[in-house]
């Protein structure tokens, strides 16, 4: 070896040990770069300190288990209706802001807070209905299913809903003086879907609470992870963990229906049509076999499920809730069903354009929105400007929908009290601006897709219970108490129950 390959080498050694020091020092650099970078691009909207910063800020509430409908309305108050709750999150309680982040054409994509929420199905990681990010997906799949959705189709879906209609009247009879009306409208409500879905309600309750609970657990889970996605995927999704994973009842019974409607297509017998969502999924897979595949008709009957159960339920429940705690309110309303001189179970048709009936459920849902935390969007690349803020690319951005509901300017005077007239007040162009403020079923081309149902399920049920019954809480002052996740579950709804004299009309 020469001289200067011996100086080379004795210079190596000394550089070798400082090269994780420099690359440590490299990675602090970036970071620190990088988060002074994201603070500045959005420096003026105002926030929580910590969540200019980091995600940890929203991130430990949710772990905590805090419910995002107490956490928005006092960074609404301190803060006003644009807030910052992450480095790169914002979010708006300004109905100018809905039909840029809603809107139905050059339309934003769901943001990475959904990844949580998709599914694992034979080991593999699928994108429901409601988490995939893929608008040209979402598009192909609404082409052929949309007129499944449509108020015209739900002809087709009534008698399953007049079915568990008649199912909760009984078991409300039953089990009366003292009903737990959460135990029964959740009973009702998966019952009505699933029956809706694949024409089988028959389900023991306790596979029912099962389900239930799973379904809750995956709303936690989803809480829990929203603000880490990657991290999530990294955990739980990943080749060895999901390989483990085994279908839920609700999957295999779904999966189950799905192989027996494409066993009886396939040998000649399935001629005969079906009045549920199944056989509309399975004509387009027919059509379009390549979009439309049979991993995508499992995975729509289960989105049509998960977001059509608990969600109608906890609807319900809350609406009963408020309509308890204000006997003008009730009283309104049974007046305008005896005056409807409807039937046993009411026709849909019956009951669709009561305007008192449909102020109370939008009311419910106005204060009370279910869907706790945001429905989140993706601002396009280029940036955007929304409710007069400018907002860089690649930021995640919501409507609040509990600070939302909290606006005078919007909804009139004492804006988080149950008041259903206030839909029914003053010219058109304020009851249009309310309408298109409205939250319950969320807003543009990503707007639920099974409102109409939810809808038909709520304007049959409620009538036939409160003309049959009188209600009264056990609890006169008590608050509605809830699970809370990304959507709220009432834990319970104790009533007193008389039967009520009725005159019954055949229409």
């Amino acid at each position: 070896m020469d001289s200067h390959s011996i100086d080379d080498w004795k210079m190596s050694t000394k550089v070798i040990p400082y090269a994780p020091t420099s690359a440590l020092l490299v990675v602090v650099v970036w970071l620190v770069v990088s988060t002074l970078r994201t603070y500045l691009q959005l420096r003026h909207v105002p926030g929580p300190f910590l969540a200019r910063f980091t995600n940890l800020w929203l991130a430990v509430k949710m772990w905590r288990g805090e419910s995002f409908a107490d956490i928005a309305p006092v960074l609404d108050e301190r803060y006003g209706p644009v807030v910052r709750i992450g480095p790169k999150t914002v979010i708006f309680s300004d109905a100018n802001a809905i039909p840029t982040i809603y809107a139905t054409t050059n339309v934003w994509r769901k943001a990475s807070t959904y990844e949580p929420a998709r599914i694992v199905m034979n080991g593999k990681v699928q994108d429901s209905f409601v988490t995939t990010r893929q608008e040209d997906r979402v598009s192909a799949i609404k082409k052929h299913i949309n007129s499944a959705f449509t108020f015209g189709a739900i002809s087709d879906y009534e008698p399953h809903v007049d079915e568990t209609v008649r199912l909760m009247n009984e078991r409300v009879r039953s089990h009366a003086p003292t009903v737990d009306l959460v135990r029964w409208f959740k009973l009702f409500a998966f019952e009505g879907i699933c029956r809706i879905a694949f024409s089988d309600g028959d389900f023991p309750e306790q596979e029912v609470q099962t389900t239930l609970v799973a379904l809750k657990e995956r709303f936690n889970h989803w809480q829990r992870w929203l603000m880490y996605p990657e991290i999530e995927a990294l955990l739980y999704k990943n080749p060895l963990v999901r390989g483990r994973m085994g279908p839920s009842l609700l999957t295999q019974r779904a999966m189950q229906r799905v192989r027996e409607r494409e066993t009886m297509l396939e040998s000649g017998a399935g001629q005969v049509k079906y009045a549920d969502l199944l056989d509309r999924y399975m004509q387009a897979n027919k059509k379009a076999p390549d979009t439309f595949g049979m991993a995508t008709v499992v995975g729509l009957v289960m989105s049509t499920i998960h977001a059509g159960a608990e969600s109608t339920a906890s609807t319900l429940a809350i609406t009963t809730h408020y309509l308890l705690q204000h006997p003008a309110a009730m009283a309104e309303l049974i007046k305008e069903l005896e005056d409807a001189q409807l039937a046993s179970p009411p026709s849909f048709k019956s009951v669709a354009k009561l305007p008192y009936l449909e102020a109370v459920i939008k009311e419910s849902m106005r204060v009370y929105n279910i869907s706790v935390f945001t429905l989140d969007r993706e601002v396009p690349a280029g940036g955007a400007h929304v409710a007069g803020v400018f907002v860089p690319g690649g930021t995640t951005v919501a409507i609040s929908m509990m600070g939302l509901a909290r606006r005078e300017e919007l909804w009139g005077p004492e804006p988080a009290d149950f008041r259903p007239e206030r839909w029914l007040e003053g010219d058109s162009a304020r009851r249009n601006r309310m309408e298109r403020a409205f939250m319950g079923f969320g807003q543009g081309k990503r707007m639920c897709i099974g409102q109409h149902i939810a809808w038909i399920e709520m304007k049959k049920v409620l009538p036939e219970l409160l003309l049959n019954y009188e209600f009264e809480l056990i609890r006169p002052k008590g608050k509605l108490e809830f699970y809370t996740a990304i959507v709220a579950f009432p834990k319970e709804l104790i009533v007193k129950v008389t039967p009520r004299k009725r005159d019954v009309h055949c229409l």
